[in-house]
């Protein structure tokens, strides 16, 4: 695949993401490190995706600053931090390629469990948000997929669509530049990475310009199923490829 096409496939990629991201403010890094994954290697996606994941936080921020409820995000920030070392072990420990099929099989099994509307099984109290938090910090810092698991828990603690969505946003950015420090740390983050990064800023401002706009028309409800579906065709056409190579 040439460059010009790499980068048309992946500017694609991270609009859709920021559009869901936009619309829900959470979905970007499953959507983003899904599709980029394809086009190359999981190692190589996450930090990018991170990257992108704070400069889409940066554009969400102000309005998110005001909305978010803190007490709910002091305890899973806490606990995120400490899953972050885990999750930065799992990324440069493993095989990239299990890596990669275990990213697809969460993927779905996260999406099926929206779909569903399963509750997590582990209660609003201290220790649950010790559990989502600590889960979520690990799965950033390997995946950077960690959304639909806090948002799952997030959204039985009875919060306003609006409450909600600022509340993921904070907890989003502040995970992901505790990742991004990890990695870095790590020497896990490749020279290309800011690059890719920086040449990819476009298609995300985009997204989330029209992520944004839709979240004024489109209700909260419907804009979360639509994103589980997304989420789980995504993964479908990944576990796919490995199928077939």
């Amino acid at each position: 695949m040439n460059a010009e096409l790499s980068w048309a496939l992946s500017a694609l990629c991270v609009v859709v993401a920021a559009v869901v991201r936009g619309l829900t403010g959470f979905g970007f890094a499953a959507i983003a490190v899904v599709g980029l994954a394809m086009l190359g290697s999981l190692r190589d996606a996450v930090p990018v995706v991170l990257c992108l994941e704070v400069a889409s936080s940066v554009m969400l921020l102000r309005s998110a600053i005001a909305e978010a409820d803190y007490r709910l995000l002091r305890r899973v920030l806490l606990a995120a931090a400490c899953g972050v070392p885990l999750g930065i072990g799992v990324l440069t420990g493993l095989n990239s390629d299990w890596l990669s099929l275990g990213v697809y099989l969460l993927v779905a099994a996260l999406a099926l469990l929206g779909l569903a509307r399963v509750a997590l099984p582990m209660g609003r109290g201290p220790l649950a948000a010790i559990l989502v938090g600590g889960s979520s910090g690990a799965l950033i810092a390997a995946f950077s997929i960690g959304g639909p698991l806090v948002v799952a828990w997030l959204s039985h603690c009875g919060l306003r669509a609006r409450v909600l969505r600022a509340t993921l946003i904070m907890f989003f950015f502040a995970v992901d530049l505790a990742a991004l420090a990890g990695l870095a740390l790590a020497q896990a983050i490749g020279p290309q990475a800011p690059r890719q990064a920086l040449a990819l800023l476009l298609p995300l401002l985009l997204g989330l310009g029209l992520g944004q706009r839709l979240f004024l028309r489109i209700g909260p409800e419907p804009a979360a199923r639509i994103t589980q579906w997304l989420l789980l065709a995504l993964a479908g056409f990944g576990l796919l490829g490995r199928a077939w190579s």
